[in-house]
């Protein structure tokens, strides 16, 4: 039984749970809400790393680039875009192209991180954090904006 079928047959409770558990299709009415929920969650911690470089001092930021091998006048380019990407993904503007481009910046991160080693407690933060980051962002990429996006049209056919 789906969920959908459980919803309208106006099943009890017990029936709607094992619904829950036993469909393995994407649920076409809340399927949208949870893409909202985590364009919602990507976006801010979007800005809230890019603010962070901003509360250690920029010079912080720079050394630590210069320290992997990357140019530190992209301390603020990086900035730059992690706002105003974070702010686009958050609000659903261009989400697929912002999420992708910035999919980049999350790789570079699991590349440095990667000589640490698997766990983010280690000393000097592993891949492991960074790396779900990258996924979660990757299938918002492949899924869309969900729910309450500024634009819902990607201009392409959508299939149902």
């Amino acid at each position: 039984m789906s969920i959908d079928q459980a919803r309208n047959n106006r099943t009890n409770v017990p029936g709607v749970f094992a619904a829950l558990f036993s469909n393995a299709t994407v649920d076409q009415v809340y399927a949208r809400y949870g893409l909202f929920l985590l364009r919602v969650a990507i976006g801010i911690d979007w800005i809230a790393h890019a603010f962070l470089k901003i509360s250690r001092g920029m010079y912080t930021h720079e050394a630590l680039l210069a320290k992997n091998g990357i140019t530190p006048l992209l301390a603020w380019p990086t900035f730059s875009v992690e706002v105003v990407g974070g702010v686009a993904i958050l609000l659903g503007w261009y989400t697929r192209q912002w999420a992708a481009f910035l999919l980049v910046f999350l790789a570079v991160v699991v590349w440095i991180k990667w000589p640490v080693g698997w766990g983010y407690s280690n000393q000097g933060g592993g891949w492991e954090y960074p790396l779900f980051w990258l996924v979660a962002q990757a299938a918002l990429v492949l899924a869309g904006s969900g729910a309450f996006a500024l634009q819902t049209t990607s201009g392409v056919a959508e299939s149902k």
